[in-house]
């Protein structure tokens, strides 16, 4: 594959490039058929207008974080985080904030830090996930339970449509000054808005009861910013998000950290009900699994301890939820050290299960579901016994505040019928969380993964207007093709799983480099660079799996 006339930026198809772009995080290994790194929008123009014209299918990618497929695929990998990397611009007194779609959440927070400020959707990704990866998936965090997912802050965005046409979509719906109005591609989408409406009363008869939510489209809004919310979460199915423009909040004076302990599973309910009274700003859960998974390396919970919740609270909390010393078995801290050792608990679960042995790995098959609060404890329980019944160890953590929990499987790669085990842990879950009345996804998205299961969560009519507004941004299907919008055909198959006997071969050295990658959490590095290394320069395609 050659690169389009006109295009100024990397375009690689030898199958060394195309090696280091087959994963993300994630359970899949996916070779591509071209990577393309654009310079900046001009360039990113050419490369779709190619696209459209040869029924080419392109992958937007940023930092290649995200877990459920929508970064890998079987097209033309767009590498977004080299040309799109526009250091951020803090306007203090307006509390906003304009950055390139490449710059990763640590950076902004550093900027906006300057000016007492910052975003507070926190994903525990903010190392190195990028603005447009957070603004395509919805992303959330910690700090969700408060201040809700990453489209309340989104004011605005700059794209570049599935036609080729670069374009401005702001909050209030007016087209920014830089351009001659609305795309073509939002034209036809608004088309479709009363038709969408006076389906209404059907399709939000599906939506999930829940706190979160990152699955499907965004037909309806409560902003009213209907083509903004639509596109967010969207996964790079509808268009390229090339900059972004977000609300930025004053960074709390004080804050204090609680660790809960409880000794039931049943007592979590009760537990959440307390702490909603101090409007805490983040609640975290970690569940007798994780629990039991880091503790070798030291807790002070108690033996006994089914669960513990991790709490954060603001000035207005700290003083609703009064003396934290007076409650019994509650560990309180408000200096920057102590908080540290206790969020030292949450966060040790990624780097721990990133640096398993190579014969076992974490896997992220049912990493995302979200329910009801007040099926939280039934949900949990759910995850055990599907996870103990398919022969896997489950990691449990996540976001009790929202009823949002991080479900990690412990797998043995060389054991027999993997990808089928797999695939009954992601159909028996999805069916649990269908029917507490939850989520297939709270903040990851559904990628390719959770596709299948679009349908089941929401049904048949919501997913035929998924199609249509699909069609009416992206009518020639080059956009993240599978993504959301399922194709025909399982979602977990051995030859698309990066481990295990049935995973597509690669050169040892780059399959070295992609693991360690992933151990490290070096996601924000570019792959291209490392084609300079002399291993991968001197490997033959002697493969690994």
């Amino acid at each position: 594959m050659r690169a389009p006339a006109g295009f100024r930026g990397a375009f690689r198809s030898d199958k060394p490039a195309r090696s280091l772009y087959a994963e993300g995080a994630g359970i899949y290994r996916i070779v591509p058929a071209a990577v393309a790194v654009p310079e900046n929008r001009s360039d990113l123009v050419t490369l779709v207008k190619w696209a459209a014209d040869t029924a080419t299918a392109l992958v937007p990618r940023g930092a290649g974080s995200g877990m459920p497929g929508h970064n890998i695929g079987p097209g033309v990998i767009v590498d977004l985080s080299q040309g799109f990397n526009e250091a951020p611009v803090v306007a203090k007194s307006q509390k906003l904030a304009h950055a390139g779609a490449g710059i990763t959440y640590s950076a902004l927070a550093v900027a906006a830090g300057v000016h007492g400020l910052r975003l507070p959707p926190d994903p525990s990704s903010a190392r190195f996930c990028t603005l447009g990866g957070m603004t395509g998936t919805n992303a959330a965090g910690a700090r969700s339970f408060k201040y809700g997912a990453m489209r309340r802050w989104v004011e605005a965005l700059e794209i570049v449509t599935a036609d080729g046409e670069p374009g401005v979509i702001t909050a209030d719906g007016l087209a920014d000054a830089r351009t001659d109005g609305p795309t073509a591609a939002e034209k036809r989408f608004r088309e479709l808005i009363p038709d969408i409406d006076a389906d209404k009363r059907v399709l939000e008869s599906r939506r999930p009861f829940t706190r979160k939510n990152s699955s499907g489209y965004a037909l309806f809004s409560d902003s009213g910013a209907r083509v903004r919310d639509v596109l967010v979460g969207s996964e790079g199915t509808l268009a390229f998000i090339t900059g972004v423009t977000v609300r930025l909040d004053p960074v709390p004076a004080r804050v204090m950290t609680l660790l809960m302990p409880l000794a039931r599973l049943e007592d979590l309910p009760a537990a959440l009900d307390t702490v909603d009274q101090a409007k805490p700003s983040a609640v975290e859960l970690l569940d007798r699994t994780y629990l039991e998974f880091i503790r070798a390396l030291g807790t002070d919970l108690p033996a006994d301890t089914e669960a513990a919740l991790l709490v954060e609270l603001e000035p207005d909390g700290i003083q609703a939820f009064g003396s934290a010393s007076a409650r019994t078995n509650v560990t309180s801290a408000s200096d920057e050290a102590s908080q540290a050792r206790l969020w030292g608990l949450r966060h040790r679960a990624s780097p721990i299960l990133a640096g398993l042995p190579d014969t076992m790995r974490s896997l992220q098959v049912v990493e995302d579901g979200c329910v009801p609060r007040p099926q939280l404890a039934t949900y949990i329980a759910g995850l055990r016994d599907i996870a103990r019944n398919n022969g896997f160890q489950v990691v449990i953590f996540g976001h009790a505040g929202d009823g949002h929990v991080h479900a990690n499987l412990l797998a043995d790669i060389a054991s027999e019928d993997l990808a089928g085990r797999l695939t009954n842990v992601l159909s028996s879950t999805s069916q649990l969380q269908i029917a507490l009345d939850g989520t297939i996804s709270g903040e990851h998205g559904d990628g390719r993964l959770r596709a299948p299961f679009v349908a089941k969560l929401f049904g048949e009519p919501y997913l035929d207007w998924c199609r249509r507004v699909k069609q009416a941004w992206d009518p020639a299907g080059i956009l993240n093709p599978g993504v959301k919008i399922p194709h025909a055909g399982p979602a977990i198959e051995a030859g698309s799983l990066k481990v295990g006997a049935g995973a597509p071969k690669i050169a040892e050295a780059i399959a070295a480099h992609l693991r360690r990658i992933e151990k490290e959490a070096a996601w924000d590095s570019f792959r291209l660079d490392l084609l300079g290394d002399r291993t991968i320069e001197r490997s033959d395609d002697r493969p690994s799996a």
